[in-house]
């Protein structure tokens, strides 16, 4: 999804928040929020809107001096999230359907974000997805592509919801004939987008059958970025591909291939707008039906 002109005060707000989370006087503070100014009057707004993101929040690591700014608020996401986890568990277990269940708990949890929302209450939304399907719901497809999949990648979002994302891939791995998820994550901190370290710190990587892949933060390191040639041929790859969350939605939108799916809170009247789904409803939404009907 291209950058949108309304996107620009949503990043400038991005890093006076981020700046607030570290130790800096508030002359450095208007210096940080100046670059990013001046970065966003260069913008190619032809580019996807998540690659400006990446460029703002390496000059808020940058000149902030801090290697992760949202290091604490991912800590306490993940320990707030993990207060939950055994009742959570215990409702999806007992379940009907406990993947269908699973499913809309990852999704419900996608609205730990400390980027276009962050005043959030985890315990409320994991509730309400206990209770409330997806306001765009291809289900049906999703469960056929699965019943023919060996294969599964899976993007990662951030802190906090991947507590849920493991019971979700916990139930995928469960599904008949699975072999093998591949979790990507960032190699290196973006907002509170989980991490290759964050990732090991949880041990899911210890979980059997899970991988790790790793995508650029915007440091320009080895891993290939999101929207490269390298990550369209992982999903070329795999069988079945689930991308979670609204800022890997805005980075590979423009692929229309039939075993991508996305699953995320719509979070911010833009993508309310080119998803066809209200600001707080939840969705799975195949890549190929969406640009195709």
């Amino acid at each position: 999804m291209k950058i949108q002109l309304d996107c620009v005060p949503c990043y400038v707000n991005q890093a006076v928040e981020a700046t607030g989370y570290v130790e800096m006087t508030e002359e450095a503070r208007w210096e940080v929020v100046q670059k990013v100014c001046e970065e966003l009057s260069r913008i190619d707004n032809t580019k996807p809107s998540a690659q400006i993101g990446q460029k703002v929040h390496k000059i808020i690591r940058d000149f902030s001096g801090s290697g992760d700014p949202y290091y604490e608020q991912k800590r306490n996401s993940n320990e707030k999230a993990k207060e939950f986890y055994q009742e959570f568990k215990s409702a999806v277990e007992n379940s009907s359907d406990p993947l269908n269940r699973a499913a809309r708990l990852a999704a419900a949890g996608n609205i730990v974000d400390f980027g276009p929302r962050s005043k959030f209450d985890i315990e409320s939304e994991l509730r309400k997805g206990l209770k409330e399907g997806f306001e765009i719901n291809h289900w049906n497809l999703f469960m056929d592509k699965l019943d023919t999949s060996r294969r599964i990648l899976y993007f990662s979002d951030n802190s906090g919801e991947i507590i849920y994302d493991t019971l979700f891939i916990e139930e995928l791995l469960d599904y008949p004939g699975i072999e093998e998820l591949a979790l990507v994550v960032k190699d290196g901190p973006f907002l509170n987008d989980v991490t290759v370290e964050d990732a090991k710190d949880l041990k899911i990587d210890s979980i059997k059958k899970v991988t790790l892949k790793t995508v650029d933060n915007g440091d320009g390191g080895e891993s290939p970025s999101l929207w490269s040639d390298a990550v369209k041929n992982w999903m070329d790859e795999y069988d079945l591909v689930i991308s979670k969350g609204q800022a890997n939605y805005e980075g590979l939108s423009e692929y229309d291939n039939s075993n991508l799916f996305f699953l995320l809170v719509v979070k911010c009247p833009i993508v309310e707008e080119v998803v066809g789904a209200g600001v707080g409803e939840k969705v799975l939404i195949n890549a190929y039906v969406r640009q195709h009907g």
